[in-house]
């Protein structure tokens, strides 16, 4: 496959430009800021999205997306080529697949685009959908690295300060309402994350938070997802369990994606796995202390200094195994490498320096 050539942005200036990357949550964000990017190079742009369903508050929330497609997984044959004939239809001259898998190839190629392009990183055979690949975009280039090197070859060549996505003031003053009075600094806790092996003990997270709060005489507030509310729930019990007297929220499953982003932004500091939240509050210029156990803290964090990320020692950190090898003793060891010790301090660094 030959890499895209370095004048194509120039001499095929795009009109109606289409990125298709349906999920999940973090890389879409990571990914969102290349509509900006796009808009400030080319202010004519017609930009279009695809999107997995339950995503679509996210593009939503970015002003420079004007048109988006859902993507509905597990919704079958005949829903996935309505959505192909649809992109058919759209008059896209320029393609840009950032998911690089079978389904995403599939579409890219029914687009019928005249330029049909990729990532070094594309795998199930999608590369075949492709006229070119942008250079510079292996594994071995970080996930929100490899995204900018399209604005990069753009000549957008520094990275925005500011949020790429924009919360309507109704979410904004509601999330207000909720924070208003509890004191300073807010300490977020997100004990939740979808892989097993990704998920920190929620005992550790718990053992943080008190102890942060304690330090600080700050507010706890614990994030999650409507399928998390278990947990945020047992994370709010250990904590009351041990000190009744920490000022502290459960909002697990009671906010909707635009007012997790308000929440975020709110926050001193974000204490996490790697997630998507993590990574939304990082666009939403929120620090995190995030713990990494299976997955790499290059590889898979957030860009900027303002971070602090915990990772594992261990001969398997940064495996990306969905299900632990290790059996016995050893059995998620990494969960246990990650001190609480090391979390709380490094959460600490943060509300120190901001």
């Amino acid at each position: 496959m030959r890499l895209l050539a370095d004048d194509f942005w120039e001499q095929q200036p795009p009109r109606r430009l289409l990125f298709i990357k349906p999920s999940a949550l973090g890389d879409v964000v990571q990914a969102l800021p290349l509509a900006q990017a796009a808009k400030a190079r080319w202010p004519d742009v017609t930009i279009g999205w695809v999107i997995a369903a339950g995503l679509r508050r996210v593009v939503q929330l970015s002003p420079w997306i004007d048109e988006i497609y859902e993507f509905h997984r597990g919704a079958g044959l005949w829903a996935f080529l309505k959505l192909c004939r649809e992109l058919r239809t759209r008059d896209f001259d320029t393609v840009i697949d950032l998911q690089g898998l079978l389904r995403t190839g599939v579409m890219t190629l029914a687009t019928g685009s005249a330029n049909r392009i990729g990532l070094q990183t594309s795998r199930e055979g999608s590369s075949w959908a492709y006229h070119a690949m942008v250079d510079q975009t292996s594994r071995q280039i970080p996930a929100h690295a490899r995204y900018w090197k399209i604005a990069e070859a753009w000549g957008v060549s520094t990275r925005y300060t500011t949020p790429s996505i924009v919360v309507p003031q109704s979410d904004q003053q509601l999330v207000e309402s909720w924070l208003e009075s509890l004191p300073r600094p807010l300490i977020g806790i997100q004990p939740g994350t979808r892989w097993v092996t990704k998920s920190w003990p929620v005992e550790s997270f718990a053992q943080v938070a008190i102890e942060l709060a304690e330090q600080t005489q700050g507010s706890l507030v614990i994030l999650g997802a409507p399928d998390e509310t278990q947990l945020t729930g047992k994370c709010f019990e250990l904590i009351r369990s041990v000190n009744p007297h920490v000022k502290v929220i459960d909002l697990g499953g009671k906010s909707s994606l635009p007012q997790l982003a308000s929440l975020l932004s709110q926050l001193n500091v974000l204490v996490c796995n790697d997630s998507g939240p993590m990574h939304l509050a990082a666009e939403m210029q929120t620090p995190v202390a995030a713990v990494f156990t299976c997955t790499d803290p290059v590889q898979s964090g957030p860009p900027g200094s303002i971070h602090e990320l915990i990772s594992t020692k261990l001969s398997c950190r940064a495996g990306y195994h969905k299900h632990c090898p290790m059996t016995g003793d050893n059995h998620l060891a990494c969960f246990r490498d990650v001190t609480v010790q090391q979390v709380s301090s490094a959460a600490m660094k943060i509300l120190r320096s901001h």
